[in-house]
C-alpha cells in the first residue's frame, strides 16, 4: 500500500538536504517532478513520488569499484 502522505516544499527540501532555491531550479529544469496543486496557494508532493525519484537516482549510481 502506498504512503498517502503529502509533503510540502520544506519537507522535500529537508529530505533531499538541498537549499530551497536549488529545489525550485530543479523543478524548473525538469530534474525533479512538479508538485500537485491542492489549492490556490498549496502545492505538495506525494511521498511515493519523492521516494520513487530518490530510488531512481540511487539505482542510476555506478557500482563502487572493488
Amino acid at each position: 500500500m502506498q504512503d498517502k502522505t503529502i509533503l510540502r516544499a520544506a519537507d522535500v527540501v529537508a529530505i533531499l538536504n538541498i537549499a530551497k532555491p536549488t529545489f525550485y531550479r530543479w523543478i524548473k529544469e525538469g530534474r525533479f517532478p512538479a508538485g500537485v496543486k491542492y489549492g490556490p496557494n498549496t502545492t505538495g508532493w506525494p511521498r511515493h513520488v519523492v521516494d520513487g525519484w530518490l530510488a531512481a537516482k540511487e539505482s542510476a549510481q555506478p557500482a563502487p569499484a572493488q
